[in-house]
């Protein structure tokens, strides 16, 4: 059957099948065209209606069904043919088995792209593979290109398209741009990280791969001047070569974080079932990836802090972390945790101590490194103090990088809140935005870090509201820390 398909394909009206090259169809199409839109609450043809209507798509919508005339308010048509007008890409949320008769209606009617929503092939069925092989050719005969199967969308947010199936409330636009095997755990970690303000502007899921793969959006993205740094959630890489050859071509400004699963047996089996990859071993990967402007990020939950690290704040140019703590036991927790990462928590030389002092530390808190005000206690400094003590660290020869912990006392701010703690409360958090500040004044990084989340503090919940990040985990802080550095090392370290 795939065979007769392939002999029926001929080029569409002056295509004469060449290979469109512009994958800005998948994420700025002019119009777009959903077969298999449907009502169905819980179905594909929903998802992909209702995120295009969220987001007010400014483009064509064109809903294909052949069993209704109108969905969510819109004419639908019952095929590609009666289309009134051109189509640039097409979304199929249809049955496996009307893939590819469905491809030749739409080479026919002139789309240059087709996203695959549509599961069962090369991950699940023996012989899927081939399938799909067989589907790309069908494409390319009339120079289309598919994204896919097995994906769940893509979005632009900066052009309010968003053909996926994430909650419209947990997106926003950002510099950051993600290029993903898998799509259900980035859209996880985009509603856990739309409360702290980050997110991602552009996402490609390129799911098995028949057609386009991660090195294409790769080289896309590298290209885009709208995208400051890449994020990838990667299986396997089917063009190792060329995808070595995209990233020595992507600008160092513009940082790539992987995260790369599959990288044990297990890891491997669960990577072939769930897009058809045969995923490699970390050490072949590690090996390369460490020539490059790569980033290897330990875990999927740190793709987005860490993403965000390299593009907002300032280079990281060494390895020394000072920590100003108001509480011994995070102070002590914090630097082991550092360490062991691979950083430096080095002790303050005497005259900084000394320095510290002036400033109205009294003498049973702790100068050296982590400078524990804990003793003294917040209500014993002013702000100006405060903020005088991290200029002054930050501003030495002695010390890359700073770490604010353990300001953001738990509890709200409501009407019958004594007025002392509002006062309490609301001095901590004008501490925290002062640290912060000091990050853009000195040109050295600082991170904010409370083991409390923004529904347990109305200093964090305040703060984040307002885009300032704060790190709930100590091996996040120190994660993310270390590969600031190793950025910068490998990329700016022997620049003149």
């Amino acid at each position: 059957m795939l065979i007769n398909f392939l002999m029926k394909a001929r080029p569409g009206p002056g295509r004469k099948g060449e290979l469109n090259s512009d994958l800005n169809v998948f994420i700025k199409p002019e119009s777009v065209a959903v077969i298999g839109a449907t009502e169905r609450p819980g179905s594909w043809g929903s998802f992909i209606m209702e995120s295009l209507l969220a987001w007010k798509y400014p483009g064509k919508i064109y809903p294909v069904n052949r069993r209704t005339s109108n969905i969510y308010g819109l004419q639908a048509f019952p095929d590609m043919r009666s289309i009134p007008g051109s189509v640039e890409l097409a979304v199929f949320t249809i049955p496996e088995d009307a893939v590819e008769e469905t491809i030749l209606d739409c080479g026919r009617k002139g789309v240059k792209g087709i996203t695959i929503i549509t599961a069962g092939f090369g991950e699940a069925v023996a012989g899927g593979r081939a399938r799909e092989e067989v589907m790309a050719q069908m494409a390319r005969t009339y120079g289309m290109r598919i994204l896919g199967p097995n994906v769940s969308g893509t979005f632009n947010l900066h052009s309010r398209f968003n053909a996926s199936a994430s909650s419209a409330e947990h997106l926003f636009p950002t510099p950051l741009a993600a290029v993903c095997q898998g799509g259900y755990a980035i859209y996880d970690l985009l509603a856990w990280g739309s409360a702290r303000g980050m997110g991602v502007g552009k996402f490609i899921h390129t799911g098995n791969e028949c057609d386009l793969q991660v090195t294409d959006f790769l080289d896309h993205f590298g290209r885009d001047p709208q995208v400051k740094g890449i994020l990838m959630y990667l299986e396997t890489l089917r063009a190792g070569r060329r995808f070595m050859e995209i990233v020595r071509r992507v600008p160092r400004e513009k940082p790539i974080i992987i995260h790369k699963a599959g990288r044990t047996a297990g890891g491997t089996r669960a990577a072939h079932s769930h897009t058809g990859a045969i995923a490699g071993w970390k050490e072949i990967y590690r090996g390369a990836l460490d020539q490059v402007n790569v980033i290897l990020s330990p875990t999927m939950e740190l793709l987005l802090p860490l993403g965000h690290a390299l593009i907002e704040r300032p280079p990281m140019r060494g390895k020394r972390v000072a920590i100003v703590t108001m509480g011994g036991s995070w102070g002590v927790a914090l630097a082991d945790r550092l360490e062991e990462e691979g950083l430096i928590v080095p002790e303050l030389s005497a005259t900084t101590q000394t320095t510290l002092k002036s400033l109205g530390m009294p003498l049973r808190a702790s100068t050296r490194n982590p400078v524990d005000i804990g003793a003294a206690g917040v209500s014993a400094f002013s702000v100006h103090s405060l903020l005088a003590m991290g200029r002054v660290i930050l501003s030495s020869d002695e010390i890359d990088a700073l770490v604010l912990h353990g300001f953001g006392r738990p509890g709200f701010v409501r009407d019958e809140t004594p007025l002392g703690r509002k006062l309490f409360l609301g001095l901590e958090e004008q501490i925290m935005r002062s640290y912060n500040g000091l990050q853009q004044e000195i040109g050295k990084p600082v991170i904010l870090g409370c083991c409390l989340s923004q529904w347990e503090s109305q200093a964090i919940f305040d703060l984040q509201s307002e885009g300032i990040r704060i790190h709930q985990r100590l091996d996040e802080i120190a994660q993310i820390l270390f590969r600031m550095y190793e950025y910068w090392r490998k990329n700016f370290s022997a620049s003149p």
